[in-house]
């Protein structure tokens, strides 16, 4: 006799879905020690102590932050009104606004746009801790030799016009 899902065996639970004791053990497992951890801080917090994290493993050693070398040229569209279309795909290309490649966002403005490029999402996703790298005495007298060379340089502006009145 045929089911009414298919030829072959016909019985009434063939379709239903096969348990992995092993995996929903380990979850478990898993749940188990989460509640522990959490019954552990709640007593630590009472005792008015801060709770114990967990410290998650990186996958691989992001650079440190850095400043950035190229500058940005914030008032070129000032005053105007520009839709901007990005090179996203899918729902966020129908979107005006500003398109991260590396977040796959849209952000509506200016101002959001700056605030995520600065943002702890947007590094993490190109591969930039937030830790800033630690000065020691050579790398500040270094610093301050190389402002010091770069004050004594003649000054170029509106590149290399000089305006006389």
């Amino acid at each position: 006799m045929s089911s009414a899902y298919g030829a072959g065996r016909a019985q009434d639970t063939d379709f239903r879905k096969k348990w992995d004791k092993d995996e929903y053990a380990a979850r478990a497992k898993l749940r188990e020690a989460k509640e522990r951890e959490r019954a552990i801080n709640e007593d630590r917090k009472r005792q008015g102590l801060p709770p114990i994290h967990k410290k998650e493993e990186e996958e691989e050693p992001r650079e440190l932050l850095k400043a950035r070398e190229e500058r940005l040229i914030l008032d070129a569209n000032l005053g105007k009104t520009v839709v901007v279309q990005g090179g996203a795909s899918g729902e966020a290309a129908r979107q005006p606004g500003f398109y991260c490649k590396a977040c796959d966002i849209v952000v509506k403005d200016s101002s959001n746009y700056l605030d995520h490029i600065n943002g702890r999402k947007h590094q993490k996703n190109i591969g930039f801790s937030m830790k800033v790298e630690r000065a020691n005495v050579d790398s500040v007298k270094e610093r301050l030799a190389q402002l010091k060379r770069k004050k004594e340089e003649p000054k170029e502006e509106y590149g290399g016009l000089a305006f006389c009145l």
